[in-house]
């Protein structure tokens, strides 16, 4: 076609569906099998540019483009807090405004390059039910609510205005139940119902009902069996019950991983096919491995061209509505220009969040803020205290504030002092020291060339050694063996910087203190021929290193805080090292060098507090106990060191609120698989015991009081409204939380839920009354029994306070709901509608039956697992189950993988009935069998509970009464 420009797929007049119409019409089979990929060819007739949908923006615009497909000069864009903290904000405006900015800079660097990024994948907005889990910075913290608020400002900021057009879309990661790094491309969650609903799935709904996301990624795990890519609930759920406008993608690979790690299927066509019928638009994997498995997929029947075009329509509506086909110019969005880079608007925007993220976790005898008029001197010190790491969805900030900078220019007056607490080390093996040659390659010499190294101990058998002489990391890199002092950071996929002193133990003849010294994938260091230290080559013996102390770090940092009037102690986390993609934290204690740290330097100087800088919670228990002042910060803000000063400074008062829950230690938390977070009682709104800090937790240096609340009635919403006064010292935002609890419920429910949250900036004497409108729908819980969502007549208690441990104020409401039902014994009962249940997990699999199954979350399904020579048992709670006459037997659905039983037994009123046992042989393959019940055999007259018990692996699908 000469002229593009007038034919409808430009056309701005028609609707997108007649201008997509036209574009299936016109696209031939292969250029619509090159689009089935996050990208699109260039089709010069139709005026189509080569482009691709995707890039990260999770706190900024990543475009570093150091990996392998997108190698290239690195773009500076504003980097702000991590997802995680700009969560713990409690700032919807904030954040929307955060999502401009990252929308303006997308738009910039897509006039600058005239290709993709306008739909970025991002907010991740995974429930984080495990403080454990690798990816925490990433995403919003452990509650729903909160999550799909703060999300759905972010997107709103990302997307811009305009009623039609995009200004970037957003791509919520991860769909779903994805909280565990290790074997995430294999493993599977096991989700029941409620949790799925109620849990998991809300932030999703809230982010594309209320945000209006773009698209979804969806995760690599299975759930309950099904791997995400082929989950048909992306279609019926995000699709259909949602209206998801855009497209969905699958994770980076995973289309591949479906058949290598997954299992699932035997070839890649299978996958695309069966991704393409559930919904997945677009595959995030080589471009021809996937156009070759949808070519074969289409050859052998096992898709439509229709399966195609549904992609095709779905991708290019997000593409129409960015503008890419606008014939009438009427986008606002484009040609968004440099001028919108990390301009000083966005700058200032970036340092207000730096400000309200902070979290203050202790402020004994009001220790702070350390005014500068009133502070001679002091004494910033920590491995943390001048370094600005970044994170693995970065992006490269145009320059960065550490904690020391920021305190240089919030004291101009006081005198400052720095050390890191870290030692400098000499490494001896054999009688020999480690030097460096002037490659930087590491070799064992005599004492006059030896090298020193700063060692930093992050815990979990991670260290870096950075040499002093040239200021480089000890690495390992890509197919070289030797051990090399040559990286400006540590940073990448696999952290090759990260090494393992490991105890040698009692060997004999061995040094008391020595280490084999372990590279980051577990290769132990040896030294060769010629000396040379070396990983790998199967050359020697394991080298045998001690440590000689070139200067002691913590002797210094002693010494620097007993000469100064207050000490700021600055401790945490590398965001790349014992926790990222791929790698879960083993333990939530703080690293114990820096617990020794903390310890010598509180001695030294009792004015001393401390910053912590994490991306996750820690057990920081002897800290809270001991030290006078704690304030947090995630990390990833250009101006983190500018956020802390203010603080610190009293320039503002502390109002970030912690959006997870704190423990006191690992013993709190069951095992990382088990996704029930109402049966494991996870998160603030099941965990009933003490905790270290609770969720919603944050201190001020003001004082606030809470007026009576009031709850009005009015439609299908209650009107919750209250006065919050500030009757302390200090100007500083309050933030007010609402809360809400089920009195009376058929099933257990949360001991509190968010509804409600609101940031109040309020002066000295200042009283303004706070609004919340909760929706009732927003109260609803999944009943088993009629299969949806409800909500529950009687009595709803709200909770307005300071955190949900510290409420306020309380009101009680009766609503008028839905009344739950009793299960019918004659209908067809699936097995995981379950109320309760012990040791035992859900799955589907390749047969296509939803099963429950005995044992634990993570078991093989198809596998019998026994634990010291007994079989696998387990227990299924159905309540409420009322018969109106009495059964002659039952008969269930199940599956054998060895020989077992199974019994069943009533219980009404307390009292049990007789129970009843089947024997049953292996190898039945989902198959009925008939259970009949004796002569005599009474079922209680009243709704009462079925008790099912399993012994031995055995499947159960369904079952029903005759």
């Amino acid at each position: 076609m000469e002229n593009y420009l007038k034919s409808p797929l430009w056309n701005n007049r028609l609707p997108v569906e007649e201008r997509l119409d036209y574009l299936i019409g016109e696209m031939t089979t292969e250029e619509k099998i090159a689009c089935l990929t996050t990208g699109c060819p260039d089709i010069s007739r139709l005026g189509i540019r080569a482009s691709y949908m995707g890039g990260e923006a999770a706190h900024g615009i990543e475009a570093r483009h150091d990996q392998a497909f997108n190698k290239g000069e690195p773009e500076p864009t504003t980097s702000f807090t991590q997802p995680i903290g700009m969560s713990a904000s409690f700032d919807r405006d904030l954040i929307r405004e955060c999502g401009r900015c990252v929308g303006e800079e997308a738009r910039a660097l897509f006039t600058r390059n005239g290709s993709g990024g306008l739909c970025r994948w991002a907010p991740t907005v995974d429930m984080e039910r495990d403080p454990r889990w690798g990816r925490t910075e990433e995403a919003y913290g452990e509650d729903p609510y909160l999550t799909g608020e703060m999300a759905s400002s972010y997107i709103q900021g990302m997307k811009g205005d305009d009623p039609f057009y995009i200004r970037c879309g957003a791509t919520l990661k991860h769909f779903y139940a994805n909280n565990v790094e290790k074997d995430r491309i294999s493993i599977s969650s096991s989700l029941d119902r409620r949790n799925k609903y109620e849990y998991y799935l809300e932030p999703f709904r809230k982010a594309i009902v209320e945000g209006g996301a773009e698209a979804v990624m969806t995760s690599y795990n299975e759930i309950n069996g099904i791997p995400a890519i082929v989950n048909e609930e992306v279609r019926t759920i995000l699709k259909e019950a949602w209206g998801l406008p855009g497209h969905v993608v699958c994770d980076g690979g995973d289309m591949q991983q479906t058949v290598y790690d997954h299992k699932y299927f035997k070839t890649h066509e299978e996958t695309v096919a069966y991704g393409l019928k559930a919904g997945v638009d677009c595959f995030t994997d080589d471009k021809s491995v996937v156009m070759e498995a949808a070519r074969k997929a289409l050859e052998k029947g096992m898709i439509t061209e229709e399966d195609i075009d549904r992609s095709i329509r779905n991708s290019f509506r997000t593409r129409i509505r960015l503008g890419f086909f606008d014939g009438d110019e009427e986008c606002p969005y484009t040609g968004m220009g440099e001028e919108y880079v990390n301009n000083q608007e966005h700058r200032d925007i970036c340092v207000k969040m730096a400000e309200e993220s902070v979290v203050l976790l202790k402020n004994e005898k009001n220790i702070l803020p350390f005014l500068p008029e009133k502070t001679e001197s002091l004494a910033i010190i920590g491995p943390l205290a001048d370094v600005w790491y970044k994170d693995w969805y970065c992006g490269i900030p145009p320059y960065t504030v550490t904690v020391l900078d920021g305190i240089k220019k919030a004291y101009p007056n006081t005198s400052i002092a720095s050390v890191s607490g870290l030692s400098r080390i000499y490494l001896c093996s054999g009688g020999k020291y480690v030097g460096m040659d002037e490659s930087g390659h590491l070799y064992l010499t005599e004492k006059d060339k030896a090298e020193s190294f700063t060692f930093t101990d992050w815990g979990c058998g991670s260290t870096t050694l950075v040499a002093c002489s040239n200021g480089k990391f000890v690495t390992l890199e890509e197919e070289d063996p030797h051990m090399k002092a040559g990286r400006e950071e540590a940073f990448s996929w696999f952290i090759r910087e990260s090494w393992n002193f490991r105890p040698v133990g009692k060997e004999k003849d061995m040094p008391r203190e020595a280490y084999y010294l372990d590279s980051w994938n577990g290769m132990t260091v040896t030294a060769d021929g010629s000396g040379f230290l070396v990983c790998g080559t199967k050359e020697g013996e394991p080298a045998v290193f001690t440590i000689e102390v070139e200067t002691d770090g913590i002797k210094e940092a002693v010494h620097a805080a007993e000469n100064a009037q207050r000490a700021v102690l600055v401790l945490g986390c590398n965001p790349v090292i014992n926790s990222k993609e791929e790698i879960d934290r083993s333990t939530l204690a703080l690293p114990p060098f820096q617990q020794n740290l903390a310890d010598a330097v509180r001695k030294a100087n009792p004015e001393t507090i401390v910053v912590l800088l994490s991306n996750y919670p820690y057990s920081i228990n002897r800290l809270q106990e001991e030290m006078p002042g704690i304030i947090w910060s995630a990390s990833g803000s250009q101006e983190l060191g500018t956020g802390v000063a203010s603080i610190l400074s009293g320039k503002v008062s502390p109002a970030g609120r912690l959006n997870m829950t704190w423990y006191i230690s690992d013993e709190d938390l069951p095992d990382m698989n088990d996704y029930d977070i109402i049966k494991g009682k996870r998160t603030y709104q099941y965990f009933d015991r003490e905790v270290l800090y609770p969720f919603g937790y944050g201190l001020s240096y003001s004082e606030f009081t809470y007026g009576k609340l009031n709850l009005e009635k009015k439609a299908d919403k209650v009107i919750a409204r209250l006065t919050v006064a500030n009757i302390g010292k200090y100007p500083a935002d309050e933030v007010v939380q609402l809360y809400v609890r089920k009195e009376a419920s058929r099933v257990r429910q949360p001991i509190s839920r968010l509804k409600g949250f609101t940031r109040v900036n309020l002066n000295p004497g200042e009283t303004k009354e706070v609004e919340f409108i909760v929706n009732c729908e927003e109260l609803r819980i999944y009943d088993v029994i009629s299969e949806s969502m409800l909500l529950e007549d009687g009595e709803y208690t709200f909770l307005a306070g300071a955190s949900s441990r510290d409420i306020r104020q309380k009101a009680v409401i009766c609503l008028e709901g839905e009344k739950t039902g009793v299960r019918s014994p004659w209908e067809v009962t699936a097995a995981d509608r379950y109320d309760d249940y012990d040791n035992c997990f859900i799955h589907k699999g390749t047969d296509g039956f939803t099963c429950v199954i005995p044992g634990k979350a993570g078991d093989n399904p198809d596998m019998p697992e026994h634990t010291s020579g007994q079989k696998a048992t387990g227990k299924l709670l159905y309540h409420d189950l009322l018969f109106d006459r009495n059964p002659c037997g039952m008969i269930l659905n199940i599956y054998t993988l060895e020989e077992g039983s199974m019994r069943i037994s009533f219980c009404a009123q307390g009292m049990e009935t007789k129970s009843l046992t089947i024997q049953i042989r292996e190898g039945r393959a989902f198959e009925d069998i008939s259970m009949s019940f004796p002569s005599g055999f009474q079922v209680p007259e009243e709704p009462c509970t079925l008790k099912i018990e399993t012994e031995g692996k055995i499947k159960l699908c369904r079952f029903f009464f005759r």
